[in-house]
């Protein structure tokens, strides 16, 4: 059985950091001498220090406050005291108004007491309404007012080190996803941090002296000066500089590579952008058994989500670089590659579990050599079914919405990315290649960014639940989607059947678009060898002016 898990983990590798130039948060830091006047300004970064982008807030959960630290997470909700004074406010007067109301009931005649009895309906839709709005307030209060800008209390004269560090420890900080291009700043002044939520464009004043303070935050910003003022597609400081004998001057700075560079608005040029989605990712790549087994031991049996972040490099060699992502290149001529991760838990996909997915693994016949007997195979107790019955074919449609929901903010990301330095991306036209649980993920992404940028071609490589949701194919001129067939005159046999991925055709697309393996590459399907990435070099050998030709027509 350990063997079968360990076929499928041979296909992926990596497990390298993240650094990305998008994410909905920057969280950026600076110590403020007692004047207010930021240290160290006369370094390059000016004394900011970016300390991460995200897709997150980190909220503080105040464990020394008693009214406002965080007891429990809830139906999305984080309870606090306040919470329960609210409620047990609202409910002391419910008991209150539906004691009086009971007695008058008791003291009157048949029609008044049908008269308080629709009141007591009434009154009931009001409480539970009252009940709702009390906690939806308090919420609100404590996202939006009390932890807006607030006082880090368990890190009084920590060191900017130590404050980086405590941020990813589920003790003081809970993440909070956000869709909007935001700041979550850190500041330190007379040894106290204080944390603050800010809009995506940071103002700061610089006067003669070189002495640099923050001022405010806005949504929009002006370019240059005779240019209207635009909403923020990234996020964005500006220093303005204050001269003793001329005109006042403003610096403005986008972030790139955690270092603050000048932002120029470029020429727009028309661009065609491939964007490749991985799949799964196993916690280990190693062939030999023992090597595997002790990895995933040390590691866990499952990689952490995706961050939902986009990069500009394959950092975790997913892809086959030579034989995959050059060739995408230059078929479709492509001026800039990046690199989305559709990584997630085995609980998303159609197995529902990876302890599901490796037991009907070492059920699964092996290739047969010869002519296939694999239409049924024996189980426990000697018992005999059909083989096609042990593929994960019934498709888990809340595990696909939560992959599509992540490749919505992955999108925001992209276009994040891609609107850097002012690009306006309806001149660019964008290409996409998928793989496994990266087409979930890239259906989402998809949705994002549609009216927003062209779409040229689209290429499914062995999706994982290929029916958890229609595909808009009419959005795309050319879609194909490859790998082996499940059903129809040219299926394959069940020997031949990806198990990792099961592949009906996605929902949407014609049969001429569903591609199958070659006859050629018959000795190299499997129920692992059919999903593996590195076996689909066949599409580029499809000739152009065919259908699944790979590249611009």
């Amino acid at each position: 059985m350990y063997k079968l898990l360990l076929l499928s983990l041979f296909f992926f590798l990596g497990n390298s950091p993240l650094l990305a130039d998008n994410g909905r948060v920057v969280h950026l830091a600076w110590t403020e001498n007692k004047d207010g006047s930021i240290q160290n300004a006369a370094r390059p970064n000016h004394g900011l220090y970016l300390l991460e982008q995200r897709n997150q807030f980190l909220q503080y959960k105040d464990p020394n406050n008693p009214f406002f630290k965080i007891r429990y997470t809830w139906m999305g909700i984080e309870w606090t005291i306040l919470h329960f004074l609210a409620l047990l406010l609202t409910i002391l007067l419910q008991i209150i108004s539906f004691k009086k109301i009971n007695k008058r009931m008791a003291e009157s005649r048949f029609f008044r007491r049908w008269s308080y009895r629709l009141l007591k309906i009434f009154l009931w839709c009001a409480v539970l309404a009252g009940n709702a709005s009390a906690i939806w307030a308090i919420d609100f209060y404590n996202q939006h007012i009390h932890f807006r800008f607030h006082e880090l209390t368990d890190f009084e004269n920590a060191t900017l080190a130590s404050l980086d560090k405590s941020r990813h420890e589920r003790t003081y900080f809970l993440p909070k996803e956000s869709k909007l291009i935001r700041f979550q700043l850190y500041r330190k002044n007379n040894k106290k941090w204080h944390t603050q939520q800010a809009m995506p464009i940071l103002y700061f004043k610089q006067d003669e002296s070189g002495a640099l303070y923050y001022k405010y935050d806005k949504r929009s910003f002006k370019a240059h000066p005779d240019s209207l003022r635009s909403k923020a597609k990234e996020q964005i400081i500006i220093i303005r500089q204050k001269r003793t004998k001329r005109q006042d001057t403003s610096l403005i700075f986008h972030l790139h590579n955690r270092q603050l560079v000048p932002f120029e608005e470029k020429k727009d040029r028309a661009q065609r952008i491939l964007l490749c989605i991985n799949g799964y990712r196993p916690v280990s790549a190693q062939q030999d058994p023992e090597k595997a087994l002790q990895a995933i031991n040390n590691k866990g049996l499952e990689r952490p989500r995706s961050k939902n972040l986009i990069a500009k490099a394959d950092i975790y060699n997913y892809w086959p670089q030579a034989q995959f992502i050059a060739r995408l290149q230059q078929r479709f001529e492509i001026n800039q590659t990046f690199f989305a991760d559709g990584h997630h838990s085995v609980k998303t996909s159609n197995h529902i579990s990876l302890i599901k997915f490796v037991s009907s693994a070492a059920l699964y016949p092996q290739p047969c050599k010869d002519a296939h007997k694999c239409a049924t195979t024996t189980i426990a107790n000697q018992q005999k079914v059909r083989t096609y019955s042990l593929l994960a074919t019934v498709p888990n449609y809340e595990g696909f919405k939560k992959r599509y929901l992540a490749g919505m903010q992955a999108g925001r990301n992209l276009l994040q990315e891609l609107s850097n330095h002012g690009n306006d991306l309806k001149n660019d036209t964008l290409y996409a290649v998928s793989h496994s649980m990266g087409h979930a993920y890239f259906m989402g992404m998809a949705r994002v960014l549609q009216g927003k940028i062209q779409f040229g071609a689209y290429c499914a490589i062995a999706p994982e639940n290929p029916k958890g949701k229609w595909l808009p194919v009419h959005l795309w001129p050319s879609v194909f989607q490859y790998g082996t067939k499940l059903y129809g005159p040219h299926r394959h046999a069940p020997c031949q059947q990806d198990g990792v991925a099961p592949q009906w055709r996605i929902r949407g697309l014609t049969p001429a678009a569903h591609i199958g393996f070659p006859s050629a590459f018959r000795s190299k399907l499997g129920y692992f060898s059919s999903h593996y990435i590195g076996y689909y070099t066949w599409i580029f050998d499809i000739p152009k002016g065919k259908p699944g030709y790979v590249g611009l027509n």
